[in-house]
């Protein structure tokens, strides 16, 4: 197989689809720099749409697969949770580069990229922060605008691609009978087929459920403020000022939580299991007090500035260019 970048991810109904929707901006910075990139992904149907809808060549192969060597290029990217260490050593030992995305549990990288406002340690072959947390084009655009404060508050449901943990109904149940606000709730590609959101849509005027969406972007826009968990979703949200209420899916997402709120982004409340309706409609309340939300608002838009995708493909070109002797690191381009 000829030169290039391979992708290797994961997602759908049991994982999400942030890990996808990222590594398809990060491929686009790539493609715009001329470096041919496929994917490998596992075999779920809302993952190879959103792939054949964004125009990228894949193969259907899982994370936890043996090592695909004859079905990868030089450098192989690297987007999971799971703990890849044999992979990575089998890859390299064929001669491939390996790049880590939000994993620092998986050991023999190349280069590791954490891309998180929240990450602020200083290691080697390590590189993370605001500066490369990965944001879409169309949200950069977006950001131009500002929608101002208004009653009825325009509230935003969006609990990613999967919402394996149907957080989606905790919070349509928690605002059904609050009053001063309209919301617009987002069924996700991944949701099980089987949860009839749009059957709620008769609960009460100023409801209503959006599905198939192709752009987040214009939703958000139009928003004061989202309901979400923690993924990829907030940093969108923030990069076009839009303050977010935060639930976490897992007791391990306590660190981003704490994280946001102490920066003004977001109001957290903690893990699911511990979130009550009364705390959802509280949180949702104070973002009906103008100099709350102005606060929070700015604090979002200061969060990032959306270019991380373009940083990140600049390191992987370092990587994809590196000449003997030169370390990948050494021959980043910043943005």
């Amino acid at each position: 197989m000829r030169d290039g970048v391979t992708i290797w991810t994961e997602g759908g109904a049991n994982i999400g689809m942030g890990h996808v929707v990222r590594t398809i901006n990060v491929a686009s910075a790539l493609d715009a720099m001329d470096i041919p990139v496929h994917f490998l992904v596992n075999n779920d149907r809302a993952v190879i749409d959103r792939l054949e809808g964004a125009g990228f060549p894949h193969i259907t192969y899982p994370i936890d697969g043996a090592h695909p060597s004859r079905l990868t290029h030089g450098v192989v990217v690297i987007d999971t949770r799971k703990d890849v260490t044999a992979r990575i050593a089998a890859l390299r030992e064929s001669g491939r580069k390996v790049v880590l995305l939000d994993n620092t549990v998986s050991k023999g990288a190349d280069l590791v990229i954490v891309p998180s406002a929240l990450y602020n340690e200083e290691r080697e072959a390590v590189k993370g922060g605001p500066e490369f947390v990965i944001v879409g084009e169309r949200f950069r655009k977006e950001r131009l605008w500002k929608i101002r404060h208004s009653l009825p508050l325009k509230v935003l449901v969006t609990m990613g691609g999967a919402d394996p943990f149907s957080l989606t109904e905790l919070v349509l149940k928690s605002l059904k009978d609050m009053e001063g606000i309209e919301v617009t709730t987002v069924v996700g590609p991944a949701f099980s087929p089987e949860r009839d959101l749009k059957a709620l849509e008769r609960w009460k005027p100023g409801f209503r459920f959006i599905d198939d969406v192709k752009d987040l972007s214009p939703l958000m826009a139009a928003s004061h403020v989202a309901i979400t968990a923690v993924g990829t979703t907030i940093y969108e949200l923030a990069c076009m000022g839009v303050p977010s209420v935060l639930i976490g899916n897992y007791e391990s997402d306590s660190f981003d939580l704490n994280g946001f709120d102490g920066r003004g982004v977001s109001v957290s409340l903690g893990h699911y299991k511990d979130v009550t309706h009364e705390a959802i409609r509280g949180a949702v309340e104070r973002f009906k007090d103008e100099p709350f939300w102005r606060r929070a608002s700015e604090s979002s838009g200061d969060l990032v500035d959306g270019k991380g995708a373009e940083r990140i493909a600049s390191l992987i070109e370092g990587i994809y260019n590196e000449k003997p002797g030169k370390t990948a690191v050494e021959g980043v381009r910043h943005a």
